[in-house]
């Protein structure tokens, strides 16, 4: 049987390895680093919403069946969604958790929001983003 540890030690020790997770009881928003961490600073002020970080992007989890409504048309939103698709998550290699989906506290599963709220954030985010870039 397979402990967390011994998983990390799986991972470890096999280069290009990595979990996956179904997108059957969430969806994910895969979205530039830059955009999702400036989104992040306003959504932790508002709930605790899972987050997945690379190198160059951001993943977060809303409701099942929600993703596409923070998408609008939005550049660089990609919705993962539903049974045929998957994220890779941490402890595979490359990523980690900024804000985990549990309760560091108490291990309870974080009540995910819908992607409309969560797409309003990234829209907020990816305008001072396109911004901050123009004026430098």
């Amino acid at each position: 049987m397979f402990t967390p540890e011994r998983v990390v030690e799986e991972l470890e020790e096999s280069p290009g390895a990595g979990l996956i997770a179904w997108t059957t009881r969430f969806d994910a928003l895969v979205v530039p680093r830059d955009v999702g961490m400036a989104a992040m600073v306003v959504l932790e002020k508002v709930a605790q919403v899972p987050c997945i970080v690379t190198d160059e992007s951001v993943t977060l989890l809303t409701l099942p069946a929600t993703g596409r409504y923070a998408k609008a048309d939005r550049a660089g939103v990609k919705v993962r969604s539903g049974p045929s698709d998957w994220i890779a998550v941490p402890p595979s290699h490359g990523t980690r958790w900024d804000t985990p989906p549990w309760v560091p506290q108490t291990n309870h599963p974080t009540v995910l929001l819908h992607g409309a709220d969560v797409g309003r954030r990234l829209a907020e985010a990816a305008s001072s983003s396109s911004t901050v870039k123009l004026a430098r």
